[in-house]
């Protein structure tokens, strides 16, 4: 289950990074992507939500740490997933 959590997490923190871009493209050029990459992120983010409470016993966060974690989401959530020590290694 870790492992699909750090997928997931890599995914989404890769739609984050591609959205951002998409907004700026938006505002600077033609293309707008942003109907389309918004609800994959939301999507990914939603994921990542569910799996992080599905798995939370094995990270062992603690409350706090799991409320910055999910609010911080995107660029935060995949380095504190690969950091987490309890889990087998990829």
């Amino acid at each position: 289950m870790i492992r699909v959590l750090r997928v997931v997490a890599l995914l989404e923190s890769l739609s984050f990074l591609v959205l951002l871009v998409g907004s700026v493209l938006k505002r600077t050029t033609g293309p707008d992507l942003v109907p389309v990459l918004g609800p994959l992120h939301g999507a990914l983010f939603a994921a990542l939500v569910l799996l992080v409470l599905a798995c939370l016993q094995s990270l062992r966060w603690s409350p706090w740490f799991t409320l910055v974690m999910l609010t911080i989401g995107s660029p935060g959530a995949h380095f504190a997933v690969r950091a987490t020590p309890t889990d087998a290694p990829l």
